[in-house]
């Protein structure tokens, strides 16, 4: 299954929050933002670690859709990434204002620069 067939084209870069106006009841999204890294000794790699946020209705809704992210980036390869990594496991969390579902993961993930 494609990411795109659970979230269309809510994937929201560079945030921690979906943006205004967006609730659970549009659809799924996800965001996610750098939160750290580093470059490789002559810069030609990054090595950022990426924070994923996967959200849904309810929590199976959001712990499926993040399996459906791991099941991509989980030792994912192409012309730019060389390889990415888990660094742990999902977890299911509520935002505390909004008492929206998430799943809460973060992968290292190797970036030819």
């Amino acid at each position: 299954m494609e990411l795109t067939d659970l979230v269309g084209s809510r994937i929201y870069a560079g945030r921690d929050v979906p943006p205004a106006g967006y609730k659970p009841g549009d659809g799924n999204c996800i965001t996610f933002k750098v939160r750290g890294g580093g470059a490789d000794y002559d810069d030609a790699l990054l090595n950022p670690s990426v924070q994923f946020k996967c959200y849904s209705t309810d929590e199976v809704g959001a712990y499926a859709l993040y399996r459906v992210l791991y099941d991509h980036l989980q030792n994912a390869k192409s012309s730019q990434i060389l390889h990415a990594e888990s660094e742990t496991f999902g977890q299911i969390l509520e935002e505390p204002e909004t008492e929206w579902y998430f799943v809460l993961a973060y992968f290292t993930i190797m970036i030819r620069r």
